[in-house]
């Protein structure tokens, strides 16, 4: 096989020119034991893998995304016939070194496996290390690895000549499952969570995109109905006054959100109550995992804000990221934009600030400062490489500035409108940079190619500054004369404010075309200070030249 980077770049370059065809589901037989004093998972995955490319296949590839929290290994693969086949992680050659990848791995076969054939593969492996909260363990088959990532080997497409390790592809599921006989556990796809003498647990679901379990020995459990969604709420005791704010908060959300779109998410969904977390909210398949860091006050008031945002978001990534998907190969910035965007509209309905919209922005500015490649057209595989946050900078910060600069530019009801239409035609189907474009454009009637170029395709900045102010009285009042500067690539435009010494307030809008520029505004009374960006509207990742004081 190609070095991992040649790899990475021609499945990324593919995936962008190429449509996805439908694929047959692969089918995974799972058993797991937890031996909860080891943090240990023992585990087995009979694999059924279709072929539905066009060539022969001489070897299969599979994630290990379980390496990226804890160490997940394999003790060998069989076939049906019982023969342990050759395998091992992915290897690739990079200066002249050979390197091993521990998030891919690679089963040879005996034969070639031709198109339209299917082979069953059994994993026999292990993951050690366990991440916990607490007691409780979450194996969530989240594609973004924000959890555990996928707790078993991951299938890989091959298609259009290429492995796609970032392509989700939905599975067949059986599972069974034995813990400890003080834990029981969590499932999505089960109507209700049942708890079995033996402690062993058998769920089976068809098409969905993963598998998630919750295995913990004590929560608490209270359901409510929304319309013809089924909502059920896990906690532990600790957190039960706030179970009923829970229930109300996220079935205002769910209306809303119905509202907006005329369908609720899914038939069935699950909050679970997490003591703490390194994510702020972690949403997978009709699956939402709420960290408690909407307590950490005693301002109440507070609390229930930090608490609305986000259930918010954990919902409307059921919406964004589920509904919709976005084909893996490059950061999520789509779904999780619209995911964050969706979410700023029901808080500002509610009159609410969006503090956790403005900490992920402000990711995406500390890694533009520290001088990181913001484009979003980067492979994911290649960012996980780069020692920092690209899913809190790239997918969510810089994701939901685009929708944001989108709305400054276009209009909140062009932008809604065109949100809604995205979401009717890519309803379980992947999402695109090039079909945002299309559908902006489109309600908008702009031309939007410069904006994408630069926001999307390009690691632009903005970085204006004000560079002078000189104030002249004339016969009708005053006149100030404004130096300004462009510093970053982006052009985007900005709000000057003038603050008059009368307590009044001018404002010009400028369109920062100009590396350098000047604006001549007559004003009624004399200047005490200017503002570039006084409502912190545009992605601005240097906000001290901002601010200009005439001292006269």
């Amino acid at each position: 096989m190609r070095p991992l980077v040649q790899f990475l770049r021609a499945a990324a370059l593919t995936a962008a020119l190429l449509p996805s065809p439908a694929l047959a589901e692969v089918a995974y037989d799972l058993r797991i034991q937890l031996i909860h004093e080891n943090r240990l998972l023992k585990a087995e995955a009979a694999i059924t893998y279709p072929n539905e490319s066009t060539q022969e296949l001489k070897e299969l590839m599979f994630r290990l995304d379980a390496n990226t929290q804890a160490k997940l290994q394999v003790q060998e693969v069989v076939n049906a016939d019982g023969l342990v086949l050759p395998s091992r992680p992915y290897r690739y050659t990079y200066l002249d070194r050979e390197i091993e990848d521990p998030l891919l791995y690679q089963v040879f076969l005996p034969t070639p496996l031709k198109p339209g054939e299917k082979i069953k593969l059994t994993f026999r492996y292990t993951i050690s290390r366990l991440p916990q909260v607490g007691n409780n363990y979450y194996l969530i088959d989240d594609p973004h690895r924000r959890g555990l990532g996928s707790w078993y080997p991951r299938a890989i497409p091959f298609l259009d000549g290429q492995w796609k390790p970032e392509r989700m592809v939905n599975g067949n599921y059986t599972v069974s499952a034995k813990v400890s006989e003080n834990q029981f556990i969590i499932t999505p796809i089960a109507p209700v969570s049942i708890s079995s003498a033996d402690r062993n647990y058998r769920y089976s679901a068809e098409r969905i995109p993963g598998l998630d379990l919750v295995i913990t020995p004590n929560f608490l459990l209270r359901s409510a109905e929304v319309d013809d969604l089924q909502l059920r709420y896990y906690y532990p005791g600790d957190m039960q006054k706030w179970s009923p704010e829970v229930i109300e908060s996220a079935t205002n959300i769910l209306q809303f959100y119905k509202q907006r779109y005329g369908v609720l998410p899914a038939k069935r969904l699950t909050i679970v109550a997490v003591e703490n977390a390194a994510y702020p909210v972690l949403a997978s398949h009709q699956l939402i995992i709420l960290p408690n860091r909407f307590s950490q006050s005693k301002n109440e008031y507070l609390n229930h804000q930090r608490l609305t945002e986000l259930l918010a978001y954990g919902i409307a990534q059921q919406y964004w990221g589920q509904r919709v998907m976005e084909e893996g190969i490059y950061p999520p910035w789509v779904t999780q934009g619209l995911a964050l965007y969706l979410t700023h509209s029901y808080l500002q309905r509610r009159r609410q600030p969006f503090e956790l919209g403005d900490a992920f922005t402000e990711r995406y500015l500390l890694a533009a400062r520290q001088g990181w490649s913001t484009a979003l057209n980067t492979p994911r595989l290649l960012l996980e490489r780069q020692p920092y946050d690209h899913f809190a900078a790239l997918a969510q910060g810089k994701g939901y500035t685009v929708f944001r600069l989108l709305d400054t530019l276009l209009g909140r009801q062009a932008l809604e409108k065109a949100e809604k239409s995205l979401q009717r035609a890519h309803l379980q189907r992947p999402i695109t940079a090039a079909a945002v474009q299309k559908e902006m454009e489109l309600v908008s009637g702009k031309e939007l190619d410069w904006f994408f170029q630069q926001w999307v395709r390009d690691g632009a900045v903005l970085d204006y500054g004000i560079q002078s102010l000189a104030v002249n009285k004339t016969a009708k009042g005053f006149q100030a004369t404004v130096g300004l500067q462009r510093l970053g690539e982006a052009i985007m435009p900005v709000t000057v404010a003038l603050v008059l010494r009368n307590g009044e307030t001018v404002f010009k809008l400028w369109d920062g075309a100009q590396t350098s520029d000047r604006l001549v505004i007559d004003v009624p009374a004399d200047v005490k200070e200017v503002k570039l960006d006084p409502a912190k509207a545009s992605p601005d990742i240097d906000r001290t030249n901002n601010f200009f004081s005439n001292g006269n």
